[in-house]
């Protein structure tokens, strides 16, 4: 938490399955005073409106089943169109590592791993608020 205001992480799947290290992530974020959306599976323009509404800092977007380089892109062109500009795009899951400068050179804030530990994220968003 930076001043008064909470940080608010709105977490968002690509998918239905392979949900456990999304509940995991979950917990750990609550457990270290982060304010955790569970937002399910969502396509990139639900992410955006969910996003707006609930006044998040973060998404937490998880990637286990499609196209990383296709889903993210998407995502952020509608951040753009929205001219949404102060929240940043976390990513977790499956992401292959050829694609992980594509991805940064679209404005990804943060690519984490399975096996990441949980410190490691939680430090991430505390070092960008």
């Amino acid at each position: 938490m930076k001043g008064n205001k909470k940080i608010r992480v709105l977490l968002v799947a690509d998918s239905l399955g392979h949900s456990t290290g999304y509940y995991v992530v979950a917990k750990g974020l609550r457990e270290a005073g982060i304010e955790v959306i569970m937002g399910g599976f969502q396509t990139p323009g639900q992410i955006v409106e969910s996003a707006v509404q609930e006044d998040v800092g973060f998404i937490g977007y998880r990637i286990m089943d499609g196209a990383p380089d296709v889903l993210v892109q998407r995502l952020m062109e509608l951040l753009k169109e929205r001219d949404v500009r102060d929240i940043k795009v976390i990513l977790g899951g499956i992401i292959p590592p050829p694609i992980m400068p594509e991805l940064r050179a679209m404005g990804i804030e943060g690519i984490f791993t399975p096996g990441t530990k949980i410190s490691a994220i939680v430090d991430y968003i505390n070092s960008k608020m």
